[in-house]
Formats: structure tokens, C-alpha cells, sequence
């Protein structure tokens, strides 16, 4: 009960009152998930990264599988940001190719 209220007493700037425990969380982002394998998009890949940052606040932090998930959840959304950041800068850079320039 101490540790809880120690917890409560500061809360970091990645804590979500509105998603009060991990589990509130990881919910949160099995959903963003599954809608993100079903149609990828920029916008579900950055909400997906927001909430692995969540995720990694310290008021989540109840153990260390959690911690460690946290980390790897939050590697793997800036991937996804990374690869949508490669394919946007490729389809703006081919754009900018004289035709002749571009394989047939």
C-alpha cells in the first residue's frame, strides 16, 4: 500500500491517468496492433509508438517483464515509424526522377 501511494504521490510526464495499470495499456495497444496488421497507416503506427512510450513509465513499472516488454514494444513501434519514414522519403525522392532516369 505504501509503494502505491509513493507511485501516486509523482507521476511521470509518459503516465496516462486515463489508462491507470499496464494492463490498461497493453490493452490499448493489442488493439492499435490488430488494427495496424489488418491496414497499416502512418497515423496507427505513431499511436502505437506513443503508447509503447507510455507504457515505459516508471508508474507501470510493476515488474520486470514489464519493464523489459515496455522496451521491446517501444524498439520495435519506432521501426514501424522508421520504415514509414523510408517509404515516404522514397516515394518523394522517385517522384523527383527525370523519367529517363528510372529503370523500365
Amino acid at each position: 500500500m505504501m509503494m502505491h501511494t509513493n507511485r501516486m504521490a509523482y507521476r511521470s510526464g509518459l503516465y496516462d491517468p486515463d489508462l491507470p495499470t499496464a494492463g490498461d495499456v497493453m490493452a490499448s495497444l493489442c488493439c492499435v496492433a490488430t488494427q495496424y496488421a489488418s491496414e497499416p497507416s502512418l497515423d496507427l503506427a505513431l499511436l502505437g509508438y506513443g503508447l509503447a512510450q507510455t507504457l515505459t513509465a516508471p508508474e507501470y513499472a510493476e515488474t520486470d517483464l514489464i519493464v523489459t516488454v515496455s522496451k521491446q514494444l517501444l524498439d520495435q513501434w519506432q521501426s514501424l515509424l522508421q520504415a514509414h519514414q523510408e517509404f515516404e522519403l522514397q516515394q518523394h525522392s522517385s517522384e523527383y526522377v527525370p523519367q529517363s532516369l528510372t529503370v523500365q
